[in-house]
């Protein structure tokens, strides 16, 4: 097969997966040709993927999700594909040149769609036989030439030996149709909401009635505008996703809540991955926009041979390009890369920290005292241990505690803490609480999209103390009761005006809340073991009071840190900063109980890739952090 350059695209190009063969065609093999012809070779075995991978994405069973299928727009281009471009286009050259680059690209999803009206005509004449109009593409045509034709041109269609063809003509002056056809073709249907937006605004679609609305009805509404978004992918072949939106439409849907769905996200994945192939390597690329991809990708929690080949064209590119981190890019190339690294913790936590604060008269419908969980129907073994997590904000504490085994990306020595839980992850089953419904969606999200987590994690939209009264009746009692930096009580009246006033119900850890971790603490499990509480604050003054609430009770006491707090103000000095609310809390409490003592660890607990992404955060601040362990009596 002989091409002549500059009459083709310059990719590398793969043929689907039902064969063996592919034509490789690079920029290098182009420039190296110049003006002459280039004879394209012919390979005959695919090249193996660099990472064996298995899959943990379930398949679809959700009937929203089952009717659509991507395909991506081929980075790739097969001998047989020029004879049929050129029997429904005259003159491929010339309608290139009035086509967005890259070209090719935008031709092939143009000419599917007009592929795909010849298949459906019945009359070419443009109506059925029956005499009803048999064309509703017209509208896909419009949407693609919003973004593919470049604005002086306009698509014409026309009949010609018994088929429709098209052509692109300059637009005339003052005109806005972005479609010319035979007067014959009538539409029948009116645009739908793929067709006036990209896929990108319909994530922002998404994200935006999640976080904003709270009713039995809103998971719905998010599935009828990801159904969309899966029609707009199916159209445009993700050519509407340059650059790196690919990963802010999947953080997007991924903070909405979006159930199942797993094409969706890997159709965006490999999206991203295609474009990082595409266009990583360019100066105009910045490894700062590489990062953020490849962090926003992770923070969906996605996994699978997808995720994989995207991880590794990341590190590539940051490789390629001088990126002096070389751990981050070795664990993007070789799999080891994901949510539990800090930086998409930290995407997790900025949008976390700008929901409003959800008080308990405000409760959704997810709130009611007398839910009744059975517990059967949502873990698949009740006799397991749960490792509880009260306001679990994003639950990506539990969502990565849950395969700490499984990965084995917990084996975790590198702070002296770790140990002291000793607690065996994979026997456990995790279940997570906070008031945000938002929040419990996104991980209840992610869950549905891997089937290690499905059965052993879920997150309820309830409030403290209703969330404890259902973990009352949980039969594999629990390993592990955390409650991680909780919204802190006003002090003195200033500051922030969401913050509950410290007697008040609002504040989380209230005494019915004490006594009911200290009633689930009692109850030993299978093994005749007795769970742990651990609290974790960045507020001195919360710190102290809630270990004093706690020790209040004669059945709770603290478990002594191997590595304890000796002088707090020089635990504040290597952080290098002194809390506003310190000196607040200090002003009004004369000669106070400060957080020092064998009770406060100077360690993290938890395990690196188990920390809540507000411990990261604070890590990352340098904010100091005050942890205790609580037992029952001995």
């Amino acid at each position: 097969m002989r091409i002549l350059p500059g009459k083709l695209p310059m990719l590398v190009f793969a043929l689907g997966s039902n064969t063996t063969d592919s034509f490789i065609l690079s920029r290098c093999d182009l420039k190296q040709a110049g003006s002459s012809e280039l004879n394209i070779k012919v390979c005959t075995q695919r090249q193996p993927l660099v990472f064996p991978v298995h899959s943990h994405c379930k398949n679809e069973v959700d009937a929203i999700h089952q009717d659509y299928q991507y395909t991506p727009c081929p980075t790739i281009l097969a001998g047989c594909w020029l004879e049929e471009w050129n029997e429904l286009c005259e003159n491929v050259d010339r309608n290139m040149e009035g086509l967005v680059s890259p070209a090719p690209e935008s031709f092939h999803v143009l000419h599917s769609v007009v592929s795909n009206i010849n298949s459906e005509i019945t009359c070419l004449d443009g109506r059925s036989s029956e005499g009803t109009v048999a064309v509703s593409y017209l509208d896909d045509l419009k949407a693609l030439s919003s973004f593919l034709v470049k604005p002086s041109y306009v698509i014409e269609l026309y009949l010609d030996c018994g088929s429709l063809k098209w052509r692109l003509i300059p637009r005339a002056r003052n005109t806005k149709c972005e479609v010319v056809y035979p007067c014959s073709f009538i539409q029948d249907s009116e645009a739908e909401l793929h067709h006036k937006h990209n896929t990108l605004e319909l994530s922002r679609m998404a994200l935006d009635l999640a976080t904003k609305t709270s009713s039995p009805h809103t998971l719905t509404k998010v599935h009828g505008i990801t159904r969309q978004a899966k029609k707009r992918l199916i159209l445009t072949m993700g050519l509407d996703l340059r650059g790196p939106t690919s990963s802010d439409a999947c953080f997007n849907f991924a903070l909405a809540g979006v159930q199942c769905s797993c094409s969706l996200f890997r159709s965006l994945s490999h999206i991203g991955m295609h474009e990082l192939k595409r266009t990583g390597l360019r100066s105009s690329f910045q490894p700062k926009l590489i990062l953020q991809m490849a962090e926003k990708f992770a923070a969906c929690d996605i996994s699978g041979h997808h995720a994989l080949d995207l991880y590794y064209a990341a590190g590539v590119c940051l490789e390629e390009k001088g990126y002096t981190d070389s751990m981050l890019i070795e664990s993007l190339k070789n799999g080891s890369y994901g949510l539990h690294f800090p930086r998409p913790l930290l995407w997790l936590w900025r949008f976390s920290s700008r929901q409003r604060k959800v008080s308990i008269p405000e409760r959704t419908f997810g709130h009611s005292a007398k839910r009744n969980i059975n517990w059967a129907e949502i873990f698949n073994d009740t006799s397991n241990p749960l490792v509880v997590d009260v306001g679990s904000g994003m639950g990506a504490s539990l969502l990565n505690l849950s395969v700490a085994s499984v990965d084995h990306c917990i084996e975790d020595n590198s702070h002296p803490g770790f140990d002291e839980l000793q607690i065996d992850w994979s026997e456990c089953n995790y279940a997570g609480a906070d008031l945000n419904h938002a929040m419990a969606n996104f991980g209840n999200g992610i869950i549905s999209r891997d089937t290690r987590k499905e059965g052993r994690v879920h997150f309820f939209c309830l409030s403290a103390e209703d969330f404890l009264r259902e973990l009352l009746s949980y039969p594999g009692g629990v390993a592990l009761i955390m409650i991680n930096f909780p919204t802190p009580y006003s002090i003195g009246g200033v500051g922030n005006s969401q913050l509950p006033s410290k007697h008040s119900n609002e504040f989380m850890v209230t005494k019915n809340v004490i006594a009911m971790i200290a009633e689930l603490l009692s109850v030993p499990d299978k093994k005749g073991r007795k769970g742990i509480f651990l609290f974790q604050t960045k507020c001195e003054d919360i710190a102290v009071h809630v270990k004093t609430e706690l020790l209040s009770l004669s059945e709770l006491e603290c478990i002594p840190s191997r590595y304890p707090v000796k002088d707090i103000d020089r635990q504040y000095e290597k952080c290098g900063k002194r809390p506003k609310r310190l000196d607040e809390w200090l002003k009004h409490t004369p000669s106070p109980e400060r957080a020092e003592g064998s009770e406060y660890s100077t360690t993290p607990i938890l395990p690196t890739a188990g920390r809540p992404e507000t411990e990261v955060q604070c890590d990352y601040e340098h904010t100091l952090v005050h942890r205790c362990l609580f037992q029952m009596t001995t």
